[in-house]
């Protein structure tokens, strides 16, 4: 990829793209057809956390850095992403964390294959950090060559169908954020739900980022449950990355390990009929990826009965599972995923 990247095809970044009718599959509600123009490029959590001088700090740092980044191309900001977190790994409790991980989780790997993995991990967390400032230009310009996608049919034939909205989920694989990107770029921005991050000054620019490509922000807590359901109820479209340890949770098992894991997605899919997309994207080189959408599931049960949730959230797990097992060294290993006593089955 050349140095000079200058933006072709894509309109201005708060509209639908162009061509988006035919990819859509059917008329735009008003929930779902508008990236969120309209609002601030802010946190969608209206109670932000008191900024610190430490947050001030972090933002001198980080946003200079992320300013140069954006002048790099694609592929040599990502390359410098995956290798600062190559030379950094080994000496953070994170890299324990993921050892642990992966002698939990995948025992039938040998030490120096698990080494492996972790480094890969680490590798591909520190591209998707960095590839976050090229996010605007991926946006404005035409990454057909960047980003191939399957199984559009799965996603349009479900938002077809449904009375109500659908929830497309996915896993921290590959690099996750350009779902939402390709959704937008058919026509179907998505409310993207997330944890806000600890920097309330760096969380506002990566939700200005956002805003480019998603009809909403909706921060996870009880604040962004009301707005999700008033976008499912107005047809639209939610994305949930839906693999991280939630307290909170019910426990269910994550390779044969049990793991805490968040009940909101079945709650959403039983209580209001609407179905979910999985979707997973898949890093194929450097800075190539694959984006895949699943035939849909409809989740049957009632959400106030345990033994419903459970069977639902395990069919969760079981899809995640896969995926990383397809591709292990893309998944986050450094989240403390099970508690610190897991043992395995």
């Amino acid at each position: 990829m050349a140095n000079a990247e200058t933006p072709t095809t894509r309109p201005a970044a708060n509209g639908p793209a162009p061509g988006s009718a035919k990819d859509a599959g059917k008329s735009k509600t008003k929930a779902d057809s508008q990236p969120a123009k309209d609002k601030p490029p802010v946190s969608a959590d209206s109670e932000s956390p008191k900024i610190k001088w430490r947050h001030y700090v972090e933002a001198a740092i980080a946003l200079p850095l992320m300013s140069l980044l954006s002048h790099l191309s694609f592929a040599t900001a990502s390359d410098f992403g995956g290798c600062l977190a190559r030379l950094i790994a080994p000496w953070t409790g994170s890299s324990r964390i993921a050892k642990k991980n992966l002698e939990l989780a995948m025992p039938e790997l040998g030490m120096f294959e698990r080494r492996r993995v972790a480094g890969s991990a680490f590798d591909n967390f520190g591209r998707v950090m960095v590839e976050y400032c090229k996010l605007p230009w991926l946006w404005r310009i035409a990454w057909d060559s960047l980003i191939e996608v399957q199984g559009r049919e799965h996603l349009q034939k479900a938002i077809a169908s449904s009375k109500r909205g659908v929830i497309v989920f996915t896993a921290h694989i590959g690099n996750w954020e350009l779902i939402p990107m390709v959704m937008a770029h058919a026509g179907r921005p998505a409310m993207l739900v997330y944890r806000a991050l600890n920097n309330p000054l760096m969380d506002r620019k990566i939700a200005e980022i956002r805003s480019l490509y998603t009809a909403a922000l909706a921060p996870k807590g009880a604040e962004g449950a009301r707005a999700i359901v008033d976008h499912i109820q107005g047809g639209g479209i939610v994305f949930m990355v839906v693999d991280q340890k939630m307290n909170t949770g019910m426990e269910v098992p994550l390779f044969g390990v049990r793991a805490m894991t968040g009940r909101a997605i079945a709650r959403f899919a039983m209580r209001h009929n609407c179905e979910l997309v999985p979707a997973r994207c898949e890093r194929l080189g450097r800075s190539q990826f694959r984006i895949s959408f699943e035939p849909a599931w409809f989740v049957a049960g009632d959400y106030r009965n345990d033994d419903d949730m459970r069977g639902a959230l395990t069919r969760l797990n079981a899809k995640i599972e896969e995926w990383v097992r397809a591709t292990p060294g893309q998944w986050l290993w450094m989240h403390r995923r099970w508690p610190k006593d897991a043992k395995r089955a």
